[in-house]
């Protein structure tokens, strides 16, 4: 594995992004999320959620609308 990035990850989507989860997702949400995985990680990915409980408020996200975010670590496969 090879580190990748740091991203700032919508709280929304870490459940989706870490094991599948849709639920409370709506269809423009889960795109948003594909896009994101597969343009950045085409071969798959392992990502290091250490700081998951520490959310904050960021207006650029890595994708979607300004909201509450966690920084996690991604590493390519």
């Amino acid at each position: 594995m090879t580190f990748a990035a740091t991203f700032k990850i919508p709280t929304y989507a870490v459940c989706y992004i870490e094991m599948g989860d849709a639920e409370g997702l709506d269809d423009n949400d889960i795109k948003l999320i594909e896009d994101f995985v597969r343009t950045n990680f085409p071969k798959g990915y392992v990502a290091d959620w250490s700081k998951i409980d520490q959310p904050y408020f960021s207006s650029c996200p890595e994708f979607g609308k300004a909201t509450d975010v966690v920084d996690a670590d991604f590493y390519h496969l």
